[in-house]
């Protein structure tokens, strides 16, 4: 005991030895700060709740201990980088970054508008301005005879031609197989222009009802078309597609609203563009 006393009063009066101690003080003090400020991640209940959510949804079961073990320490390897990110400002200068900061923040501007019920006068008013959205597109019942672009006998035009004359004189003519039905009970103009193109949509839109006509050329070859029936655009009544147009109206006067936050926030930004007047 006399021997480690002694030992300590010699250490304590070297001055090397009062350096080492000084120092060791100094570096165990400035360990403590700086664990004392290093930034804080918090992974609290409901976030896990949130991420064991996820994984139940993709995995359809719950995570055993180990698996959500994994889970937490991916989210907090996650947001370790995302730190590291922002320190070394890496954010800063990424598009994808400011356009998901963009929507999130339109997003949220969205949530602090509130849109009162329309009445029933502006939903007829905004419902009579744009019937167009609502009306049911036209519908044709149609055959057609094909001719392929890569048949080998008589060349498309000349074969169309033949069977075109056969058919108005109330004979029978066949084309050549087609990948697409060579008649319809009941399709859209739009489909039509879809499978076939717009030369061919816009002929059958045109067409006759009861009569052989064409040529019509599309992206596989030649058509001889019959429209047998037609049906117009129809215009339903407001009380069949009222909560359609109740979404669109609120929809538009949220996108209205959104546009005036906007150009109140660009009121307390100084924008300048490159190469635009100030």
């Amino acid at each position: 005991m006399a021997k480690l006393k002694a030992a300590a009063e010699w250490a304590l009066h070297e001055p090397l030895m009062r350096f080492l101690v000084i120092g060791a003080v100094l570096f165990a003090g400035i360990s403590l700060v700086r664990a004392e400020q290093r930034p804080t991640i918090t992974i609290d209940a409901a976030e896990i709740e949130q991420l064991v959510s996820y994984w139940r949804q993709q995995s359809h079961r719950e995570p055993d201990r180990e698996e959500l073990k994994a889970i937490i320490n991916e989210r907090v390897d996650e947001e370790v980088l995302a730190e590291e990110a922002k320190r070394l400002g890496l954010d800063s200068d990424d598009m994808i970054i400011r356009r998901r900061l963009a929507q999130k923040m339109a997003f949220a501007s969205e949530d602090t508008v509130e849109i009162p019920e329309p009445s029933e006068a502006e939903l007829a008013a905004y419902y009579q301005a744009n019937q167009a959205r609502y009306a049911a597109p036209e519908r044709v019942a149609l055959r057609h005879v094909f001719f392929s672009d890569d048949r080998t006998e008589t060349s498309p035009p000349v074969a169309a031609s033949d069977a075109l004359r056969v058919l108005r004189a109330g004979g029978r003519a066949t084309g050549d197989p087609s990948m697409l039905p060579l008649s319809y009970a009941d399709v859209t103009i739009e489909t039509l222009e879809r499978d076939y193109g717009e030369a061919f949509a816009k002929a059958v839109a045109a067409a006759p009802v009861g009569q052989w006509t064409g040529p019509v050329e599309s992206g596989f070859g030649l058509h001889l078309i019959r429209v047998e029936s037609r049906q117009g655009r129809k215009v339903p009544p407001l009380a069949d597609v009222r909560d359609e147009v109740r979404i669109a109206w609120i929809e538009e006067r949220r996108a209205v609203a959104l546009r005036e936050q906007l150009a109140e926030l660009r009121r307390g930004y100084r924008i300048e563009v490159a190469g635009l007047p100030k």
